[in-house]
């Protein structure tokens, strides 16, 4: 699907759309998990994968075609960068259109790893999401 669509979309086409306002027919919201910080490509890429340019043309498709658009972070997270990261897809600054996401669902760390976990980055998130640090 993704192929037909656009992870492989050297010539930047527009694979999404057609698919969303069929969605937006029937008022579906969208769920879309967040990339996880661990993606990354060499630069030599011969694939012309780029998961960045691909997040933001599937969320942008989405909104232009009014779609409600929620989220989700692939994989838990343990620090303020991943955290600013998630904040900037799910209500990015720049956007002239002030799109965001509806809400957003966050993966907690596992058991064994909360006991590590600096919960004051959980409240720095938290207070983002709200726009209170942002």
């Amino acid at each position: 699907a993704e192929l037909t669509a656009g992870y492989y979309n050297p010539s930047n086409r527009d694979g999404y759309s057609r698919v969303f306002e069929v969605l937006k027919k029937h008022t579906v919201t969208m769920k879309f998990v967040c990339p996880g910080s661990d993606v990354h490509f060499q630069e030599n890429n011969e694939s012309l994968a780029d998961p960045e340019a691909l997040c933001w043309q599937v969320l942008n498709a989405a909104w232009d075609c009014g779609l409600t658009v929620a989220g989700q972070n692939r994989d838990p997270c343990y620090d303020r960068a991943e955290h600013v990261r998630i904040v900037e897809t799910s209500k990015p600054r720049n956007d002239p259109d002030c799109h965001n996401l509806s809400f957003f669902v966050y993966q907690r760390p596992s058991p064994f790893a909360q006991r590590t976990y600096c919960f004051s980055e959980l409240d720095y998130f938290i207070k983002s999401m709200h726009g209170k640090n942002y």
